[in-house]
């Protein structure tokens, strides 16, 4: 029997058994302020959803929570994408894998010089949510794999489409591939300027280049330095000095320079029967478990603390179940932020690996008047998460920790440092050299 029929006997039988599974409608059971504005459906080469009903997207190497997608070339690493469809219809999906240069641009490379075997595939591993009040089709995505080799390093997206139209997109996420041609060393300072001695963090970095091809050095490669799993916040560098062995990007000016922020709160929804950290107390009379969580304090004139933190991560975890990826349920999550006015040049939004490190619309606080507080009310899976408040003016784009959070040069940061080039003959750029260091253990 060919593939094609036994896929299509098997999409028939799930649909058959769909229509006595009951389901919660996300759509119809989401408050206004929830469905303000959909998702985008034009490509983006980001970290992005285009479909309201997508969520909980993660992609980390395999078998490491929490972990950036990051694979080093020609070894056995293979990523691991999940995520939930919270309409549980069963859907014919694929996958794309794309090259793009240091910028996130698409670098226009050969397809099959990037990839061996096929350049779009079948996602085929999909199980239904078990004993939730949320229905939802839970996705699994291993890569690489026999089907699809990844030949080069550098940027990429992956995209996942349906009914095989790579326009019918469903979502994109970023990864990248390395090979360490290039060898990075950095050491995390205080910053040489006064003004930014308490509040920030300097990397200062060099890159020995004895085993890499370059030319035209300034013209030719591209440093970039992530705080965390930020993408918002990034640096890139150009050289500060250059000899035959070594690039140098050791700056005084603050150009290479990072506010610390503040350690991240912490929220635990493991449990839906019993209160667990920062939770008040959970509602139970709704479809959904809704979760309100203690009021949040202003820091931002306290002290420097020191908290542990999963420095903004996420974790999906269930305490009442032995499978959180198809056991774990969604609840509402409230936050209360007291503020005894509300701010008129801008927005604060929660953010952290709970938002995709991104400030979306479903992720903004509202001012209630009459408890004179910020509010939010967020659908997320049952876990441990790390958050913080961010204030974004009208007219910007970038995020401020300080309003509400503070900044230090103590706080435990990650930071990956990222070595592009791209060679005589090669008109995009790969991922020669990639070094990740802590704030703290500066290692």
């Amino acid at each position: 029997m060919k593939i094609s029929t036994i896929l299509l006997i098997l999409s028939l039988l799930f649909n058959s058994a769909l229509t006595s599974l009951p389901f919660t409608n996300f759509i119809n059971n989401s408050p206004a302020s929830q469905k303000e504005s959909l998702p985008e459906t034009a490509m983006r080469y980001e970290d992005w959803v285009y479909r309201e009903t997508i969520k909980t997207v993660m992609l980390n190497l395999k078998g490491t929570d929490g972990s950036l997608p990051i694979l080093e070339l020609n070894t056995q690493d293979k990523l691991h994408l999940q995520f939930d469809d919270l309409d549980p219809t069963q859907r014919q999906l694929y996958y794309k894998l794309e090259h793009c240069n240091a910028d996130w641009t698409p670098s226009g490379v050969m397809p099959t010089r990037a990839i061996r075997g096929l350049q779009q595939d079948f996602l085929q591993d999909f199980a239904y949510s078990f004993n939730t009040r949320q229905q939802y089709l839970h996705y699994d995505l291993i890569f690489p794999n026999e089907n699809m080799k990844i030949l080069l390093s550098g940027n990429y997206i992956i995209r996942v489409f349906e009914d095989g139209d790579i326009d019918n997109l469903v979502l994109t996420r970023r990864f990248m591939v390395y090979n360490n041609t290039a060898k990075v060393s950095a050491v995390i300072r205080r910053p040489a300027s006064a003004d930014l001695r308490d509040t920030h963090q300097e990397i200062d970095v060099a890159v020995d280049i004895t085993q890499v091809n370059t030319v035209n050095i300034p013209a030719t490669t591209k440093l970039v330095i992530r705080q965390n799993q930020r993408w918002d916040n990034a640096l890139t560098l150009k050289p500060f000095s250059i000899n035959q062995k070594m690039i140098s990007y050791n700056y005084d000016d603050g150009i290479n320079c990072f506010p610390g922020n503040n350690e991240f709160r912490w929220a635990d929804t493991r449990s839906l029967r019993m209160n667990s950290m920062n939770v008040r107390k959970l509602i139970r009379d709704s479809l959904l478990v809704e979760a309100v969580l203690l009021n949040d304090e202003i820091r931002t004139f306290s002290s420097y603390q020191t908290l542990e933190d999963i420095n903004g991560n996420y974790f999906i975890r269930n305490t009442e179940g032995s499978e959180p990826q198809i056991d774990a349920d969604y609840c509402w999550v409230d936050f209360t932020l007291p503020y005894e006015a509300p701010l008129t040049n801008g927005s604060f939004f929660i953010f952290g690996g709970l938002s995709d490190w991104q400030y979306k619309n479903d992720f903004k606080l509202h001012y209630d008047y009459p408890n004179k507080a910020y509010k939010a009310r967020i659908l997320l899976k049952q876990g441990i998460f790390n958050y913080c408040y961010s204030f974004v003016p009208s007219n910007g784009k970038k995020g401020d920790f300080t309003y509400v959070e503070n900044s230090y040069f103590n706080t435990e940061n990650d930071y990956m440092v990222l070595f592009y080039n791209r060679t005589f003959a090669n008109d995009f750029d790969e991922l020669n050299g990639l070094l990740r260091v802590n704030s703290i253990r500066n290692q």
